[in-house]
């Protein structure tokens, strides 16, 4: 990366890839890598060629919301929902009425495959995604999540639907 000041704001003039291509356009762009100075991944943001933030995050403090799955994650994925379908119990009062509700909850799983920051994305009234909070809470443990095999935090997003069998 080489950067200059101009008119005091730390300007991007060229923008290198692992393979030597300069990648800097107009445009806002996101580029994250490892930098061996710092011995830390480092995630740099611009804008039209101004860099706007610069930081370096420990490979510990990563939390993953993707990566490429190994198939035993992919298993255990299926046993949590079916601990889900086995364990939550629908509300009442929405069981009464005869409502049905798609819902979406987030959650990490951190280092030590504990079951973390459980927090709705989807609004509903009836407790729907209360039930599915509290369930998720009782789990406590999903189990090591292993990335170039090392335990990792990861981000999951949890779609549940609630469906009455007759409906």
């Amino acid at each position: 990366m080489i950067t200059e000041k101009l008119n005091n704001i730390d300007t991007v003039l060229q923008l290198f890839d692992q393979t030597g291509k300069n990648i800097l356009t107009n445009t806002t762009i996101n580029h994250t890598f490892f930098d061996e100075k710092f011995g830390k991944k480092r995630t740099i943001t611009l804008l039209r060629k101004v860099l706007i933030a610069d930081y370096c995050v420990l490979e510990s403090d990563t939390i993953y919301n993707y990566f490429q799955h190994q198939d035993d994650f992919n298993a255990r994925v299926k046993q949590f929902y079916s601990y889900l379908e086995q364990n939550v119990i629908y509300p009442k009062n929405a069981l009464k009425k005869g409502i049905q509700a798609k819902i979406k909850v987030s959650l990490i799983i951190d280092a030590n495959g504990s079951i973390t920051n459980v927090y709705p994305l989807t609004k509903h009234e009836w407790g729907f995604e209360e039930t599915l909070i509290r369930t998720i809470k009782e789990k406590k443990q999903f189990g090591f999540v292993m990335h170039k095999k090392k335990p990792v935090k990861i981000y999951l997003e949890i779609p549940f639907a609630f469906k009455i069998a007759n409906k």
